[in-house]
């Protein structure tokens, strides 16, 4: 498929990801679409397979700062890294430790947020996935979905609220919507099973 692909808001420019056919090296270029130049970034190569997420692609290309939001599994885990588009090289590495970004949800380029799903912070199972936040600098890293359990979320329109929709094997579901600060706002359902206990 034709997913590692990201145009630019004017569509001036196309990112994409060109990927060996043993998806161990990838090579990431930068097309003028009204020129049809190409231009290879940065490449990586992998020993096993490279993956670039899961259901939708980790990465983006700011073209207004001329940089790109990498996702790579370079230090055992997947996280992000900055790298600047003009030179090809990593600015900083934006999320470390011992977990996984799932997916990146959003980038707020003016206040140089990402929101981002990641699995493996929750000691009671690593497999539960949360939302946070965290600056383009990998500073001030923000749980936005607090409780124990899988949260699944989506963003309002207008990018300032969350629908956060939580639970676990053994409490049924609850749906609340959220600031993007985390603040709880309001509960719009939880689930009865009364009548299934």
């Amino acid at each position: 498929t034709f997913d590692d692909v990201d145009w630019s808001e004017d569509g001036n420019w196309l990112a994409f990801v060109s990927t060996s056919r043993d998806h161990k090296n990838e090579k990431f270029r930068i097309a003028n679409a009204n020129t049809g130049e190409v231009r290879e970034v940065f490449e990586e190569t992998v020993p096993t397979q490279y993956e670039s997420g899961w259901g939708t692609i980790n990465w983006k290309f700011l073209p207004k700062t001329n940089e790109v939001i990498w996702f790579s599994e370079r230090s055992n885990w997947g996280h992000l890294y900055l790298y600047d588009a003009a030179t090809g090289k990593v600015k900083n590495q934006i999320t470390k430790g011992d977990f996984v970004v799932s997916e990146m949800l959003k980038v707020d380029e003016k206040t140089r947020t990402i929101y981002f799903n990641a699995f493996g912070l929750q000691k009671e199972n690593p497999y539960f996935q949360q939302l946070y936040k965290i600056g383009f600098d990998g500073k001030n890293m923000t749980l936005l979905t607090p409780g124990d359990g899988y949260h699944n979320v989506s963003f309002s329109p207008d990018g300032k609220y969350l629908i956060d929709s939580y639970s676990k094997p053994d409490v049924p579901p609850t749906v609340v919507v959220r600031a993007t600060n985390g603040k709880q706002l309001v509960e719009v359902e939880r689930t009865d099973v009364s009548r299934l206990k």
